[in-house]
């Protein structure tokens, strides 16, 4: 903050009896709220915790190819998209309540649930998976293979479905799923399966190669075994005046990108391929 704003401000609410009040609030200006327009366009605001190769690290040279997507599809000057790294409990509710634009990336139902807006293009097709400590011989193929294990670490506010979503609902295996919160809970639950402090994470699979290759714990950590792909998406928050136009515009964006053949090449800088591919 600029001293000599703060300076003047103080100055300023000395002389509230002399009716200059409405000076200091011009003194420190705030900047745009998300959803807000102004002379760069409409700011966008995604919210995410870390999940690479979606969303990586907003600094990076490769910041997630969901984000990439993001970027092409909403440019400048019409946009202003911003992206931050939150944990993925307070993006959620961030956008709920209209403080932020855009979560990345949830799934069909939870974005009904939560009321968020999502349109027909999905962003990814990632499957959740089972990793163990590489000396547990276990394999996974349905819930009850999961029975075995003590501490089973999942992300607070993720959804999971299928197989494995059973497991962790079933109300006897509460005190065994361990919700891991935070601003980067993938590498937390891929740390602490490494040092023995859980017997299993549920995670998707492209998230969690990615942690074992830049963690180097490709002798800690194996796959267990992976359940069928569900398309995830991103959620646009119902308080922005112009959501279902937002929408619209992003599957056209995403269409475009896929006819044009820049969506494989945001891909290929990840490791990636099209959901979609024939």
């Amino acid at each position: 903050m600029d001293l000599r704003a703060v300076g003047r401000c103080l100055w300023l609410l000395g002389a509230l009896l002399a009716g200059s009040s409405g000076a200091c609030a011009q003194a420190v200006p705030s900047g745009p709220s998300p959803g807000a327009s102004s002379a760069g366009g409409q700011v966008l605001l995604a919210l995410s915790d870390p999940w690479c190769p979606f969303n990586c690290q907003p600094d990076s040279d490769k910041p997630g190819y969901v984000v990439e997507m993001l970027r092409e599809v909403f440019p400048p000057p019409s946009w202003q998209l911003m992206y931050q790294i939150v944990p993925w409990d307070r993006a959620l509710q961030q956008v709920r309540e209209g403080q932020a634009a855009i979560a990345l990336e949830l799934t069909r139902d939870q974005a009904l649930r939560l009321g968020l807006l999502i349109g027909h293009e999905p962003v990814g097709e990632p499957a959740d998976c089972l990793y163990v400590a590489a000396g547990n011989p276990l394999r996974f193929s349905q819930a009850s293979d999961l029975d075995g294990l003590r501490q089973v670490a999942v992300v607070s506010g993720y959804e999971y479905e299928f197989a494995l979503g059973e497991w962790i609902n079933r109300p006897e295996n509460k005190a065994r799923v361990v919700m891991t919160r935070g601003a980067n809970p993938a590498e937390v639950n891929a740390r602490n399966l490494a040092r023995g402090r859980l017997d299993g994470v549920i995670e998707s699979a492209a998230v969690m190669h990615m942690l074992i290759r830049q963690l180097r714990l490709q002798d800690k950590i194996r796959e267990a075994g992976c359940q069928q792909a569900s398309p995830v998406y991103v959620g646009f928050s119902p308080r922005l005046p112009n959501a279902a136009q937002l929408v619209e515009h992003f599957d056209q964006g995403i269409a475009e990108l896929r006819r044009s053949k820049r969506l494989a090449r945001i891909l290929s800088r990840y490791g990636q391929q099209d959901w979609k591919a024939d």
